[in-house]
């Protein structure tokens, strides 16, 4: 009966040694696991943040400065002498839509900019950014040439009436 007690107790002792080494090997792999599970929760959320080296890397005041030109051209060209009602509003129309674009840019930029509003790598950031950039310096460009397109058929019209009206004189054709 000693025999079996202390075979008992021998496997008892056993038993808790195992139990114990289970235990601590189930809390490492807890800790594995929150780990693991932490640092994906940092990264998803540094997604949601903005590199202040990316915020900075942005040049605001260009971006804005190109728009604020284009609304500035179109509302030069929307008073032009020399157009038709026809060409007025067709000039008129392609302003609304690039401005309309370019705030949709804007918004974008702010958007891409802002903490918390998209899950993005700094490099799509980045690439986002540029995108947007390029797209405003597009529009500020065709800006810039349409308008001196829009001005040149004005001062051309002026041009060919005055010229009309000097051989008028001269041939006294009233």
């Amino acid at each position: 009966m000693e025999a079996q007690v202390a075979a008992l107790n021998a496997f008892e002792s056993s038993i808790r040694q195992g139990y114990n080494m289970l235990h601590s090997e189930w809390a490492a792999i807890g800790n594995w696991k929150n780990g693991e599970l932490n640092l994906h929760q940092r990264y998803y959320t540094s997604l949601g943040t903005v590199n202040p080296m990316v915020k900075s890397s942005v040049d605001l005041n260009t971006i804005q400065s190109e728009q604020q030109s284009i609304v500035m051209q179109f509302n030069g060209i929307s008073a032009v002498n020399g157009l038709t009602d026809g060409e007025q509003s067709y000039v008129h129309a392609v302003g609304q839509h690039v401005i309309a674009q370019c705030n949709s840019d804007l918004d974008e930029l702010q958007k891409v900019l802002a903490n918390g509003t998209l899950q993005m790598s700094d490099n799509e950031r980045i690439r986002r950014i540029n995108q947007l950039s390029a797209s405003i310096q597009d529009k500020y460009l065709f800006t810039c040439h349409f308008s001196a397109q829009v001005k040149m058929l004005a001062l051309s019209r002026a041009q060919s009436t005055d010229q009309i009206q000097t051989e008028r004189s001269l041939y006294g054709i009233h």
